[in-house]
């Protein structure tokens, strides 16, 4: 694909309506992705007036600190339960990510509820960029619920389990 033509693509796509484009052949892959705002020149001529070279410079003093703002979304899309589960902990997701929790659809799930589990011992996977993440347990305890939902979309931060230290 020429130049001129991916520019065309490109422009076809940002001024649509559609968040997500994916085109592949034998011997390309283009993905396009406006689902995630991003820090950079957002109109694409923009892009190629400026001979592609340049991204805006963004001043980030002033922006909200990330781990405040993702505390506090935690707290408000995944508020603690009542005081009765008091000793119980949440296992939760390091990254953005599919959660799988066995490594195959046809294995059996690497946790169940009610299951001791050791520290180190796989808990589940979490897919990110075509990569598998194990997450392990960080200490001996035992499954209390799973939370995660197979084949679903997870975020940094989410609570995957709960667990009760043993």
């Amino acid at each position: 694909m020429r130049f001129d033509e991916v520019k065309e693509l490109i422009e076809l796509i940002n001024n649509s309506d559609l968040s997500y484009f994916e085109m592949r052949d034998d011997k390309e892959f283009i993905k396009m992705d406006k689902s995630i705002t991003r820090n950079y020149i957002s109109n694409s001529n923009d892009l190629f007036d400026n001979n592609l070279n340049k991204l805006a410079i963004t001043d980030l003093s002033n922006d909200v600190d990330i781990k405040t703002e993702v505390k506090e979304n935690i707290e408000e899309n995944y508020p603690s339960q009542n005081n009765d589960d008091a000793d119980v902990e949440a296992i939760v997701s390091p990254i953005v990510g599919t959660f799988y929790e066995a490594m195959s659809p046809e294995d059996e799930p690497f946790v169940s509820i009610g299951q001791k589990i050791n520290k180190g011992q796989v808990v589940c996977i979490v897919e990110a960029m075509k990569l598998m993440n194990e997450i392990s347990a960080e200490f001996d305890c035992e499954i209390v619920s799973v939370l995660g939902e197979n084949g679903k979309m997870v975020q940094y931060g989410e609570p995957l389990f709960k667990v009760r230290r043993v």
